[in-house]
């Protein structure tokens, strides 16, 4: 089967195609970002109405990683990351985690002390509540959804370079 074959192209063309490639890319990022603010001013916030946005948005991310880490590249592109910057990427990973456990915890303690609670100390007492239980609960899935995310990424990654070596050696 000759399909899938490589053949041999033009270096400059490769890479204007890639430029070009990368701005659908945002495009289309940019789009569904523009499309979830808008449905959540028209219709509020129901994720009913941004699941296909968010699929689109999940899956071309999850896509990308799992091709870098079969090639090779994500190991080049997190080396190249930690060369740079002075926090590591699985430093930033974690973070990142973090960061996004904090946040939903802060939506649904201030989601649930506007929309639940009468008083102004029922407000506070649904918002802590609600904030406290989000944290214990979103931060360290999220922390361990990345994390393995993250290692079996630059795992596979690693072991794709390491075949890539071999073959050139051989």
């Amino acid at each position: 089967m000759n399909l899938f074959k490589n053949k041999i192209q033009d270096e400059r063309v490769v890479h204007e195609q890639n430029k070009i490639y990368r701005e659908i890319y945002f495009l289309i990022y940019t789009i569904c970002l523009v499309s979830v603010v808008y449905k959540f001013f028209i219709y509020g916030f129901e994720l009913k109405y941004i699941a296909t946005e968010i699929i689109i948005t999940l899956a071309a991310g999850i896509y990308y990683t799992v091709r870098a880490s079969q090639k090779g590249l994500f190991s080049a592109e997190v080396e190249m990351h930690d060369n740079k910057s002075k926090w590591s990427y699985q430093t930033k990973t974690i973070v990142i985690g973090v960061a996004t456990g904090i946040a939903l915890g802060l939506f649904f303690g201030i989601n649930s002390a506007v929309n639940y609670a009468e008083t102004p100390l029922e407000r506070v007492y649904y918002f802590f509540l609600t904030f406290a239980t989000s944290m214990m609960f979103y931060i360290p899935i999220l922390v361990l959804v990345l994390v393995i995310s993250y290692s079996t990424a630059k795992h596979q990654s690693d072991k794709a370079v390491e075949e890539q070596l071999e073959d050139d050696e051989s």
